[in-house]
């Protein structure tokens, strides 16, 4: 690897946030865009921004890593349009703060205030109701995107269309991103939150479709045995009265949490925690702050660290309405008969179309958390989970299940091969690659 005036490496092990994920890498950190540049063309290489994926979509064995966090600048804003330009390293979670402090929001974000703006679009990530508000696509106008070859692009709908578009969970194979104009709407006072008890998974589905305009909608459930599906899907309104800040909202989530010596998710721990979800999210309503709805993971630095060392897996597929029900059902046998551990399932409504490798479409998404996702039962269940929800027509979630194989992903995504064609013409070198793309095949 040729060296050049400015541009140096460091050696580090980076792990992904469900620690699934471990390499030793190459580290670029560059603090000015000559430095991005400098670069030689033909390395492989992948961006990373926070880190907080909870897998390894920024980083592998063999290339380099461009740390993006730098490059955290908010650049410009149109108080009277609501357009904000940022740096691909801008943190979402600043981003929003600052929207909110101009009476504006942007209504897709992740759970995690410290993902950054470049890997929300390489996710296409979903926000807290994609049924209403669609993916993070649908609030970007223009994206500046740098290729080793060709230099820096400019991208829009109308201009550089195609490569555009494949910025939304292309997991960065068609460029860097370094820039991002987000396009925000008008903030509302607050939110009055309401919850409402289901029995079980497809109950939930019916309150969900029920409140499908609400601009907050999500559900957590019981995975255990005998309560299967039981819990509460809550739903947000927009409040017309301020609503005051907390005197100390909960520190931002870290990017890297500690893990607890054992993992506190056996059978008692999860126990307890459905009994304190139970407690603190029960039937009833509470007027809440919109950085506190957007930013739930804030109070959940305990339930990571307590997955331990040997970390999670999140396995989300997203089922179509016709095959739901029976899907439930089969899900809930399977439970019954091998009887795994689940952390918790959370439920949301969709009801956009898939483009790519996006995780959209119209029905209803399960999200199910497994600690110690590499011990023998714990693993056969997940490859059931995996065959069942194939059967009934799901879709993965490519960027948060860290034990999904190309295999699967293939025959969840409908024309896996031209998606990846598609991709892939816009990095014909293979230079932009990560854990999760050699994974998958991508």
């Amino acid at each position: 690897m040729s060296m050049r005036r400015g541009f140096a490496l460091a050696e580090t092990e980076l792990r992904s946030f469900d620690r699934s994920d471990t390499a030793h890498c190459h580290v670029q950190k560059p603090d000015r865009y000559r430095l991005i540049e400098a670069l030689p063309a033909d390395v492989q290489r992948i961006t990373r921004g926070s880190g907080v994926s909870y897998l390894g979509a920024s980083f592998a064995d063999n290339c380099v890593v461009q740390d993006l966090s730098a490059f955290d600048r908010l650049l410009a804003f149109d108080a009277e349009r609501g357009l904000l330009t940022v740096e691909a390293g801008a943190r979402i979670g600043d981003v929003v703060r600052f929207a909110l402090g101009h009476g504006w929001l942007l209504p897709v974000a992740p759970g995690h205030p410290a993902a950054s703006v470049g890997g929300c679009i390489a996710a296409d990530v979903h926000g807290k109701n994609p049924a209403r508000d669609g993916t993070f696509r649908a609030h970007v106008e223009a994206i500046e995107l740098f290729d080793p070859t060709s230099g820096w692009l400019q991208l829009d709908r109308s201009h550089n269309a195609e490569r555009f578009a494949a910025c939304f969970a292309g997991f960065g194979i068609p460029g860097l991103i370094g820039k991002a104009t987000l396009r925000l709407v008008q903030a509302p006072a607050g939110y009055s939150l309401r919850s409402v008890a289901v029995g079980g998974l497809c109950e939930a589905r019916e309150v969900l479709l029920a409140h499908a305009g609400a601009p907050l909608l999500y559900g957590w459930h019981d995975g255990r045995v005998g309560r299967f599906g039981r819990g509460v899907i809550r739903f947000g309104l927009e409040s017309k009265e301020p609503i005051t800040r907390p005197p100390r909202l909960a520190a931002d989530l870290p990017a890297t949490i500690k893990p607890w010596p054992l993992c506190a998710w056996n059978s008692s721990g999860i126990a307890a925690m459905n009994r304190l979800i139970g407690h603190r999210y029960g039937p009833g309503q509470a007027h809440v702050t919109i950085e506190s709805a957007m930013f739930p993971l804030n109070d959940a630095r305990a339930y990571y660290a307590g997955f331990g060392a040997e970390g999670f897996v999140e396995a989300q597929w997203l089922l179509p309405h016709a095959g739901y029900a029976e899907f439930v059902g089969s899900l809930e046998c399977e439970v019954a008969r091998q009887r795994p551990r689940i952390s918790l399932i959370a439920s949301k409504l969709f009801d956009g179309t898939a483009q790519g490798f996006s995780f959209d479409g119209k029905g209803i998404a399960l999200a199910i958390q497994f600690p110690q996702p590499k011990t023998r039962a714990q693993a056969a269940f997940i490859a059931s989970l995996t065959e069942l929800a194939l059967l009934h027509g799901g879709r993965p979630n490519l960027i948060k299940d860290s034990s999904l194989q190309t295999d699967a992903a293939q025959r969840g995504i409908p024309d896996f091969a031209g998606c990846r064609e598609r991709l892939r013409a816009f990095d014909p070198q293979h230079l932009q690659g990560s854990m999760l793309t050699r994974r998958l095949g991508l």
